[in-house]
């Protein structure tokens, strides 16, 4: 009886054995793409007068969003189906190509192998339904002019030359759209001028959208020629669409006017001799404050502009809620510090309060710098620089603090226009350790009488600091790799100004230094110098 139960056991072993499925081996993996072997008609055919066309390839292929990733030039503006045999991929159009003309079919990676959808490279179809072929050739780098990073599939586009040109609504004559490194390729054109635009195209619908896509441009036209013509081109945004109130926000205690772009300043006239303290947050909106007896409407003419000198105005009627109640409800009366609390300050400092509403009162000999215990300085024996709003202070000063920097706050030594008051706050600061930052330091070569802006950024492309002179001196920088780059401030504003493609106004350039740099804590470099004749 046990030598049969062992006979079994050894039975099921063998079958479990026999049964157990092992993966097929294969061969190595196929990474070689489909090779087009011909087409109908040929590659570079002239007098083409039909209106299908046949590629047959060396392998299995299958189609990839074709529709998207097929790019005719010049636009046909002629509907197709398309079919996958086997082998073999053919376009029906729903009429004859326009005569006389040269086209490029760019099928980019539409096309792939069956097994490992490996795309076909530089599949590309050329042909004419006239007697020759046209031979104009431009191409050229697309790069965002803020961070000089290459920008992947931007439209770049050559239009017919026209006072009436407005890419918002009319599209290319050619076109083509930039690989990962920013180039691009416009081929086969017409010997002849274009305006040369190029512009994200987010929706892909060839047609500009100056609130979110980027757009650069050469002011003058360009001449595809037979010759290859190399362009660069940085792309900005620039909203130019006008300004207007979106919707007012109105409430007891205040009154909110929302724009539909961001500002960067406001001026408002109040019409009927009366004034309210109002404020502007968020470069969007300006927010009135129902402080004070006044009528009950009260109109005021605004003057508002962009940060590309665009200006409006609006005549608007302030007319805020009706209380209910004895008691008045009060957004609360909020403060924020820059640099936050409990990040590093240093000796020589710059400091900054900020407010949610205006400061009707500040007590700056009760709010005191305290450096040590025996250590005290009023605010008032520092350099004190209030905004236009009243609800923003920056502060210059020196400590001489070992560890801590610190700011006492008593209660009711700041109040706001509407009578509310913070609580007693002591805010601290550990001083900023001299040993674990670098210094960048150099000059501007070459500016003559320019004016222009000195800037380290990170490599998020976060401005760390800038400097409007030389030589030029960069303190306090965290260990890490940056970009040192200058902006040239034509109109000498201190700030970087975009431009406007409609009326053919450049931005004001900005170049790199050629290699990251890498600062190290406690150390210095210098003489990184900035030549404006080799720079571009």
């Amino acid at each position: 009886m046990l030598k049969k139960y062992f006979l079994a056991v050894i039975c099921l072993v063998i079958f479990a054995k026999c049964a157990q499925q092992v993966a097929p081996t294969g061969g190595k993996k196929d990474i070689i793409p489909p090779t087009l072997l011909s087409s109908d008609p040929p590659n570079r055919t002239i007098n083409f007068k039909g209106n299908k066309i046949t590629l047959f390839f060396d392998e299995y292929v299958v189609i990839d969003n074709i529709t998207q990733k097929l790019i005719i030039t010049p636009e046909a503006d002629n509907p197709y189906s398309f079919k996958q045999k086997g082998e073999s991929v053919e376009l029906n159009f729903k009429k004859k190509f326009v005569d006389s003309t040269t086209y490029t079919l760019n099928f980019g990676d539409a096309i792939k192998d069956y097994a490992e959808k490996n795309p076909a490279k530089n599949l590309k179809l050329v042909f004419s339904t006239g007697g020759s072929l046209d031979s104009g050739r431009i191409y050229g780098t697309i790069k965002d002019l803020r961070s000089n990073k290459p920008i992947f599939d931007a439209l770049v586009g050559l239009y017919n030359i026209s006072d009436t040109l407005n890419i918002a609504k009319q599209k290319p004559f050619y076109f083509s759209r930039t690989d990962s490194s920013g180039r691009f390729s416009i081929e086969n054109t017409q010997i002849r001028p274009y305006k040369l635009i190029a512009m994200d195209d987010k929706n892909r619908n060839m047609l500009y959208n100056t609130k979110d896509e980027r757009v650069g441009f050469i002011n003058n036209p360009v001449n595809a020629g037979s010759d290859s013509l190399n362009y660069s081109l940085g792309l900005f945004l620039s909203d130019n669409s006008l300004f207007r109130v979106q919707r007012t926000i109105p409430k007891v205690n205040n009154y909110t006017v929302v724009f539909n772009k961001g500002i960067e300043t406001a001026d408002v006239v109040f019409m009927n001799k009366d004034t309210l303290p109002y404020i502007l947050e968020n470069n969007l909106q300006l927010k009135f404050f129902n402080v004070q007896p006044h009528p009950d409407t009260t109109l005021i003419r605004m003057t508002i502009t962009d940060s590309l000198g665009v200006s409006a105005q609006d005549t608007i009627k302030i007319t805020f809620q009706q209380q209910r109640g004895k008691d008045r409800q009060k957004d609360p009366f909020g403060m924020t510090t820059i640099p936050a609390q409990n990040k590093p300050l240093s000796r020589n400092f710059t400091y900054e309060l900020q407010w949610n509403k205006p400061v009707s009162f500040l007590d700056d000999k009760k709010i005191q710098l305290i450096s040590d215990s025996l250590t005290r300085e009023p605010l008032a024996n520092l350099s004190l620089s209030w905004n236009k709003y009243h609800n923003n202070l920056k502060i210059t000063g020196k400590s001489t603090a070992k560890d801590t920097i610190k700011w006492d706050f008593p209660k009711g030594s700041i109040i706001s226009v509407e009578g509310d008051t913070l609580a007693k706050m002591l805010i601290k600061y550990p001083v900023l350790n001299e040993d674990e930052f670098g210094v960048l330091s150099g000059s501007v070569l070459h500016s003559d009488t320019l004016s222009y802006i000195v800037e380290l950024v990170d490599e998020q492309y976060k401005i760390f600091q800038s400097l409007y002179s030389s030589p030029y001196t960069f303190r306090h920088i965290p260990q890490g790799n940056y970009f040192l780059r200058i902006i040239l401030d034509n109109n000498k504003n201190r700030r970087w100004d975009t431009g406007n493609v409609i009326k053919n106004k450049q931005p004001e350039k900005i170049l790199y230094y050629p290699q990251k740099i890498l600062i190290k804590a406690n150390f210095e470099i210098n003489d990184t110098n900035l030549d404006l004749s080799t720079l571009k």
